[in-house]
C-alpha cells in the first residue's frame, strides 16, 4: 500500500519540531537537557511561527572567483566539486534570501565529495542532520546514495557518511527527512530516474527499510535566491528565533558598532586614571581593545574640582595598511622585535622581470622597520646569496619562504636552499641561518648553521615553508610534506635535530584546498577519479583565548589560494592528531578581495577540451567575467598591531597585474612575479575564531574613531556605568548580556553552567559536557574565561558525557571539582581514560566513577 506524502509548495518551510525555547538560551542546550516540547502532530511538523528562512543550495559556478583566468583552467566551470558544496542564503520572510559567508561555502564535504540537492532536517533529541544526494562524477543526482551529516547548531557539521538506499541501481534524487515523532522513525522520501517516487525509513540511520512508493516531488523555492545558486537543488528550512540570531551572528558581515566607555565618578582630590584602551564591539558581540589618545588641555586630572567634565578623545590605531605592503615578495613573514621595538620583515625574493629572466629566489633579504607601513619603504638588505662554505659546502638558490624566529636566543632564518655536500647529498633542504650579531640587516653578521635533519621515526621534514612556535616550555616545527601538514618537537638549543617523531595534523580533502586542475585535459589526479590538485603548504601559528591555530595556504597558487584553518586546545596533546580540527572553510579567499564587474558566463563555450595554460579557458572570448581588486591571498604569517593585536602579512595578487614572460603556464605560475606582500587586522569573533577578512571600515567605522568620557567629581561614592559610543549608521546591536547564574554557556569545545557569581565578576561554573558527542578527547580545565573574568571548574553535572561513544580521554586539570553528577559518563566506552592532577588522584578517584 502507496503511503502519501504531501509538501508545502509555496514557501518551502521544511519540516520541524517545534520547540519550547523561551526558558532556555540555546537550541544546543536544550538538546542536551532534552528539554524538546513535541508538536501536538506526528509527522510533517512545522514551526508554528518562523524567526525567519536559511536556503541551503549548491551553486551553479564558484561566485567572484574568476577561475576562468587559473593557471590551468579547469573547463569544467560548473557541477564540479567545488561547486557542489553547502552554501547558506537568510531571509526573514523568505521572499529574499542574502547569500552568507561572503559567497563562500560554508561546508565542504571531505573527500571532495559532491552535493546534490542538500536539505536540513530535524532530528528527535533536537540537534539537527543534513541529507544530499550523493553525485557522480560531473552528473547530478545519479547514485542510489545518499550523504549523511549530523549538527548540533547549524554551523558544524560532523559524522559524514554515505549511505546506500536500494539494491536495485535507482538514483536517488531529490531527498528530504521528516522526523516522524509518534513512530519515533525517520522518514526518507527521495525521487528516482525511473520517474517514480519513493520512502524509506529508519530509526537510527545504521538501518533502513525497503523502499515503497510513495507521492513526492521536490517542492519548488519562490523565493529570490543568489544568482549563483542551482535553485531546482534549493531547498527552504524555517528558523526559530535563535536559530535564526546564530546564523545571522555567525555569517553575516562582521563590523564595527560601537566603542566601549566607562564614565569616571571620584571624589574631590582624587586622581583621574584614563584608560590607555577601549573596547570596540563588533556586530556579533566580540570585542577588540584597541589605544586612545585623549586631550586632557587646560585639565589638571590629579586634583579636578568638583563638578561635570567630558573629555575628548581620538581611537590611536592604524586603520589599513599600504597596498601592498611589499611588491614582489611572495611568501611574506613578519615579526615584531619586543626588546628594539622594531619589525622585521622578510619574503621570497622577486622583480617584476623574474618570469622573463629576471631572476627569482636568487638571495635572501630583511628589511627593519619602526611601524607596520614603514616596512614599505624601508631599506632592504642581502643577508645572504650564494656561497661555497669552507668545508666545501655550497649553498645557493632558489632561496624560498624565508621566516623570521628567536629560536633558543638567536634570531634565525629558516629557509629552503639547495645544499650540495662534499662527496654527500644534494638537493633542496630546510636550512637554517643564524645571526650572531645585533644587526639583522649585517650580511657579515649571518652564518649558515644547516639544515633540519630526520625527526626521531626518520622522517624528513619538508623542504619548504617549516615554521616554528613554543609553548609551554616545548618547542615545535609544524611543515608541510606531500601537500599535507604535520609537527614535530625540536630543542631550541639544537634546532637542527628534531626531538620527536613527524605527526600527520591535516591532509588536503576539501574542495578548498584541490583545483580542479585541467578538468577532462587531466591536469594532475588526487586519487579515486578525481582530477586536480590538493595542497596544503605554508603554515603559520596564532595562538589566542587557550586556542593554537595552525593557518595555512591551501590550493595552488592563482585565484584558488585561500587561507585556512587547523586548530587545537592549547591545553591538549599538540602532537596527537585527534587534538585539532580542521575549520570548515577558509577564513580568507578570493571571495573576500575581489569585486565582479562582469559576470563570466560559464556555459559560453568553444568545445574545446584540451589545456595549454593561461588564455585557453575554453570560454568564448565574449564570455570571459571582468574583475578587480586582489585575489588569491595566501602563505601568510601573523605579528602585532601597536595596540598589541594581530595583524595578518599574506601574498595576493593584483587583477591588474600583467608582467613579462608571465604568460602560457607561467601566468600566475611561480616565476610570475605578482605576488605582492598586504597586511589586514585579525579579531576573533564570538566562538574565539580569527577574522581576517574586515575591510578598514569593518574594523573601525569612521563614525567611531573620536570618543568621549564624562568625569563626575563628587562627594558621592565612586560608581561605574558603561555608555557605547554608537556608529549612527551602523545597524543597531548590543553587546553580549551580563553573565547571570544559570547562563549556560559554551567555551572551545565544551559547555558550563555558570553557578555562583562575585561581586568583583569572577564565579565557579560545573561542566556540563561536550560541545560534540563524536569528540575522542577532552579536557576539563582548572577554569574557564566569561566576558574576561575567570570562573573555577566546580562540579560535573549529570549525564555531562551521556553517550560520548567515540570519547577515548578525559583529562580532569580542575583541582577544585566537588561534585560529580548522575550518570555522568553513562553510554561511554569501557575503555575510557580519566586522567587526574597528582595532587588530586586518591580524592577524585572515589569522586569520578565510570
Amino acid at each position: 500500500m502507496k503511503k502519501r506524502f504531501k509538501r508545502v509548495i509555496s514557501l518551502v518551510v521544511s519540516a520541524a519540531i517545534m520547540l519550547n525555547v523561551s526558558n532556555v538560551s540555546s537550541l544546543d542546550e536544550q538538546v542536551k537537557s532534552n528539554s524538546i516540547v513535541k508538536a501536538a502532530t506526528t509527522s510533517c511538523l512545522e514551526i508554528a511561527e518562523p524567526a525567519g528562512y536559511l536556503a541551503t543550495y549548491v551553486a551553479k559556478y564558484e561566485p567572484n572567483m574568476g577561475v576562468e583566468f587559473a593557471q590551468f583552467p579547469s573547463k569544467e566551470y560548473t557541477d564540479t566539486y567545488r561547486t557542489d558544496v553547502l552554501f547558506y542564503g537568510l531571509s526573514k520572510d523568505g521572499k529574499e534570501f542574502t547569500a552568507l559567508n561572503n559567497d563562500k561555502a560554508v561546508m565542504s564535504p571531505e573527500g571532495c565529495q559532491k552535493l546534490g540537492a542538500p536539505s536540513l532536517f530535524r532530528k528527535g533529541d533536537g540537534s539537527y542532520g543534513l541529507v544530499a544526494s550523493a553525485d557522480n562524477g560531473m552528473t547530478y543526482n545519479t547514485r542510489d546514495q545518499i550523504i549523511l551529516f549530523d549538527s548540533y547548531d547549524l554551523l558544524y557539521f560532523e559524522n559524514q557518511r554515505t549511505v546506500k538506499l536500494n539494491d536495485e541501481g535507482l538514483a536517488v534524487i531529490n531527498p528530504h527527512i521528516q522526523y516522524d515523532s509518534e513512530a519515533a522513525l525517520y522518514n526518507i522520501y527521495w525521487e528516482s530516474d525511473d520517474n517514480k517516487s519513493y520512502l524509506t525509513t529508519t530509526k537510527d540511520f545504521e538501518t533502513f527499510s525497503e523502499p515503497e512508493e510513495t507521492d513526492y516531488s521536490k517542492a519548488t523555492v519562490e523565493g529570490t535566491l543568489p544568482d549563483y545558486a542551482v535553485e531546482e537543488e534549493a531547498s527552504v528550512f524555517a528558523l526559530t528565533k535563535e536559530e535564526y540570531d546564530r546564523i545571522d551572528k555567525k555569517y553575516s558581515k562582521l563590523h564595527s558598532i560601537s566603542v566601549e566607555t566607562n564614565d569616571i565618578k571620584i571624589n574631590p582630590g582624587e586622581e583621574v586614571v584614563l584608560p590607555e584602551k577601549l573596547n570596540v564591539i563588533y556586530s556579533d558581540g566580540s570585542k577588540t581593545p584597541m589605544g586612545v589618545e585623549w586631550n586632557t588641555a587646560g585639565l589638571n586630572l590629579k586634583n579636578l574640582s568638583k563638578g561635570e567634565y567630558t573629555v575628548t578623545g581620538k581611537m590611536k590605531v592604524t586603520k589599513e595598511y599600504g597596498s601592498p605592503l611589499a611588491n614582489y615578495r611572495a611568501d611574506p613573514y613578519a615579526i615584531y622585535d619586543e626588546e628594539k621595538g622594531v619589525y622585521y620583515f622578510t619574503g621570497s625574493n622577486m622583480n617584476e622581470k623574474s618570469a622573463s629572466g629576471g631572476g627569482a629566489y636568487q638571495s635572501l633579504v630583511i628589511r627593519q622597520a619602526e611601524t607596520i607601513d614603514g616596512i614599505t619603504d624601508a631599506e632592504e638588505y642581502e643577508i645572504w646569496t650564494d656561497r661555497t662554505l669552507d668545508d666545501g659546502t655550497k649553498v645557493t638558490g632558489w632561496y624560498w619562504a624565508p621566516e623570521i624566529h628567536k629560536i633558543g636566543g638567536k634570531w634565525r632564518m629558516i629557509a629552503q636552499a639547495s645544499v650540495t655536500e662534499p662527496g654527500g647529498s644534494s638537493g633542496s633542504k630546510q636550512c637554517i641561518f643564524t645571526c650572531n650579531g645585533d644587526d639583522l640587516t649585517d650580511p657579515d653578521n649571518w652564518e649558515y648553521t644547516g639544515y633540519i635533519h630526520n625527526t626521531t621515526d626518520n622522517q624528513s621534514v619538508g623542504a619548504f615553508d617549516t615554521t616554528y612556535f613554543e609553548y609551554d616550555g616545548q618547542s615545535y616545527y609544524v611543515t608541510p610534506k606531500s601537500s599535507k601538514i604535520w609537527i614535530t618537537t625540536v630543542d631550541p638549543e639544537d634546532p637542527l635535530y628534531p626531538t620527536g617523531p613527524l605527526v600527520l595534523l591535516s591532509s588536503a580533502d576539501r574542495a578548498y584546498e584541490t583545483n580542479n586542475g585541467s578538468g577532462k585535459a587531466g591536469y594532475n589526479n588526487m586519487g579515486g577519479g578525481v582530477v586536480g590538485q590538493a595542497i596544503q603548504e605554508a603554515s603559520a601559528v596564532l595562538m589566542h583565548d587557550g586556542k593554537i591555530f595552525v593557518a595555512y595556504a591551501g590550493c595552488t597558487i592563482d585565484m584558488m589560494y585561500c587561507v585556512c584553518l587547523i586548530y587545537a586546545d592549547l591545553d591538549s596533546d599538540l602532537m596527537d592528531p585527534d587534538s585539532w580540527q580542521k575549520y570548515p572553510y577558509p577564513v580568507l579567499g578570493t571571495q573576500d578581495l575581489t569585486t565582479t564587474l562582469k559576470k563570466a558566463d560559464y556555459y559560453a563555450t568553444d568545445g574545446t577540451t584540451e589545456v595549454t595554460g593561461h588564455g585557453d579557458t575554453g570560454l568564448l572570448e565574449s564570455a570571459l567575467g571582468s574583475y578587480e581588486g586582489t585575489f588569491g591571498p595566501g602563505h601568510n604569517s601573523f605579528t602585532i598591531d601597536e595596540n598589541g593585536n594581530p595583524v595578518i602579512i599574506y601574498h595576493a595578487r593584483d587583477w591588474a597585474d600583467s608582467y613579462p614572460g608571465a604568460t602560457g603556464s607561467d601566468k600566475y605560475g611561480l616565476v610570475d612575479p605578482g605576488r605582492h606582500a598586504y597586511a589586514k587586522h585579525v579579531i576573533f569573533n564570538a566562538e574565539g575564531f580569527p577574522v581576517c577578512n574586515l575591510s578598514a571600515e569593518e574594523y573601525l567605522a569612521s563614525s567611531l574613531e573620536n570618543v568621549s568620557i564624562k568625569i563626575q567629581v563628587g562627594e558621592k561614592e565612586v560608581q561605574q556605568a558603561i555608555v557605547p559610543t554608537q556608529a549612527p549608521a551602523a545597524p543597531t546591536a548590543a553587546p553580549a548580556d551580563s553573565v547571570k547564574k544559570g547562563d549556560k554557556k559554551t567555551i572551545g569545545n565544551a559547555k558550563y553552567i555558570v553557578k555562583t557569581i562575585k561581586k568583583n565578576g569572577t564565579g565557579t561554573v560545573s561542566f556540563a559536557g561536550p560541545k560534540k558527542k563524536t569528540i575522542k578527547k577532552i579536557t576539563i580545565p582548572n577554569a574557564v574565561k566569561i566576558d574576561g573574568k575567570k570562573f573555577k571548574v566546580t562540579a560535573v553535572e549529570k549525564k555531562a558525557f551521556y553517550n560520548c561513544k567515540k570519547l577515548k580521554t578525559v583529562t580532569i586539570k580542575a583541582v577544585n571539582i566537588k561534585k560529580v553528577g548522575k550518570n555522568a559518563f553513562k553510554g561511554t566506552s569501557s575503555k575510557l581514560k580519566l586522567k587526574f592532577p597528582k595532587k588530586k588522584q586518591k580524592a577524585y578517584k572515589k569522586l569520578f566513577k565510570l
